[in-house]
């Protein structure tokens, strides 16, 4: 499995992008960043975006992608996926012929651009090989992290934006899972924000990697505050767990 981060900041200033990750060239967890940072033949090979939640850092580069593939006619359809609540988040909020023009009718509502597909939380989803299963996390909005079984059954876990959670530990729990992408908003010393924003700390990453069990070989972080990166990155390193890093803008992770 090739994990390209095309962005993984949790918030958009110059040199940082919000977060998207593209696996194997076919499919992205989250859609925060598209763009402006694929390739015409990348953008045409995507199918489908496992969507955990509506916020706008982590949705923002659909609407781009869609006009691009319909402006060079490439025919191609993009699924996007998620639970039922964030998927009416964006019929109702984004491509509602307001805000943006409504994909899953252009070209053809016959041969669209845009599909949406549901998923129920905990039920095994089978896409081009892959295996998806969904989980709810803490956030201020309904918000999903998956874990992704590639046809070889090496599996990696991805939370989306989470404060303190327990279910999706879980379940990632019931898969050997290599690699989990998760994420560290703020210092400690905004954990009070964190908490009412629903977003981690590294102290309060240090007490989620507690429940886990056990924690996966490598763990990734992304969403950090562009102006926190230096202290969240110590505060990080000061927990001790010699298996954490940081997920950089443009990097190629092999699983």
């Amino acid at each position: 499995m090739i994990i390209k981060v095309l962005g993984a900041a949790g918030s958009e200033v110059p040199g940082h992008n919000c977060p998207a990750f593209l696996v194997d060239g076919k499919f992205l967890l989250d859609a925060g960043t598209v763009a402006v940072a694929l390739n015409i033949l990348e953008e045409r090979t995507l199918r489908w975006i496992l969507l955990s939640h509506a916020h706008l850092d982590h949705i923002k580069g659909i609407p781009f992608l869609l006009d691009n593939l319909v402006s060079r006619g490439t025919g191609t359809t993009v699924t996007v996926l998620g639970g039922e609540d964030v998927l009416g988040d964006l019929r109702n909020n984004i491509f509602n012929d307001r805000i943006w023009p409504d994909f899953t009718r252009i070209p053809s509502p016959e041969e669209p651009s845009l599909r949406f597909k549901a998923i129920d939380p905990g039920r095994p989803l089978g896409i081009d090989g892959y295996t998806i299963t969904m989980e709810k996390v803490d956030h201020t909005v309904p918000a999903y992290g998956y874990i992704v079984e590639d046809p070889g059954k090496t599996a990696i876990a991805y939370t989306g934006d989470t404060g303190p959670t327990d279910r999706f530990w879980r379940r990632m729990a019931e898969h050997d899972v290599k690699m989990l992408i998760t994420e560290t908003s703020f210092p400690n010393r905004m954990e009070k924000l964190a908490l009412a924003s629903r977003h981690l700390t590294p102290a309060l990453l240090g007490k989620e990697i507690g429940k886990m069990s056990p924690p996966p070989q490598r763990i990734r972080i992304m969403h950090l505050k562009p102006q926190f990166v230096q202290e969240i990155e110590s505060e990080i390193r000061a927990l001790g767990h010699d298996n954490i890093g940081f997920l950089k803008d443009g990097e190629l992770i092999r699983i």
